[in-house]
């Protein structure tokens, strides 16, 4: 009768575990934005921004960015970086050129990646792809993650 009772306790345990709600885990490290593949023409150049957020969101007062800024090729070769450490509200960005083109066709791929710092404050990433030689911008690229959702919630995200 007494193990009847437990297993009647721990079968009550649990439905009103389940009905009482759904758990959720905090993801300490969650992802930085990403871009995918962005194809460039030898005369362009593409350029990978990020901003630093001057603003305060719930309560929390803005603070500095740091992290890297690089560019990955096809193979995942990095052929660009740069350390960055912003202020909120200070911007940068990071440039990469194939160079004078030598066929009539020679489009390739390039990775843009924004790799936050743990610690680092909440930054924009944005890439714009531009003629090298008269600056016309012939396209601009947000995140395919923008995480606008850690620039509105009390989360410290990227």
């Amino acid at each position: 009768m007494q193990m009847q009772m437990h297993k009647l306790a721990a079968a009550c345990a649990v439905v009103f575990g389940a009905v009482s709600g759904t758990a959720s885990a905090f993801n300490p490290q969650p992802e930085p934005p990403a871009f995918g593949i962005v194809s460039i023409n030898p005369d362009q150049t593409i350029r990978l921004n990020v901003v630093c957020w001057e603003h305060e969101v719930d309560g929390m007062p803005p603070s500095p960015c740091s992290g890297e800024l690089m560019f990955h090729d096809m193979a995942g070769n990095i052929v660009a970086r740069r350390l960055v450490k912003l202020g909120p509200g200070g911007a940068t960005f990071l440039d990469f050129a194939l160079g004078p083109r030598t066929s009539p066709v020679n489009l390739v791929g390039a990775d843009p990646c924004w790799i936050p710092d743990p610690t680092s404050g909440r930054a924009l990433p944005t890439v714009e792809v531009f003629d090298t030689a008269t600056g016309r911008i012939a396209r601009h690229v947000n995140p395919l993650t923008p995480r606008i959702t850690f620039v509105e919630s009390g989360a410290r995200g990227r």
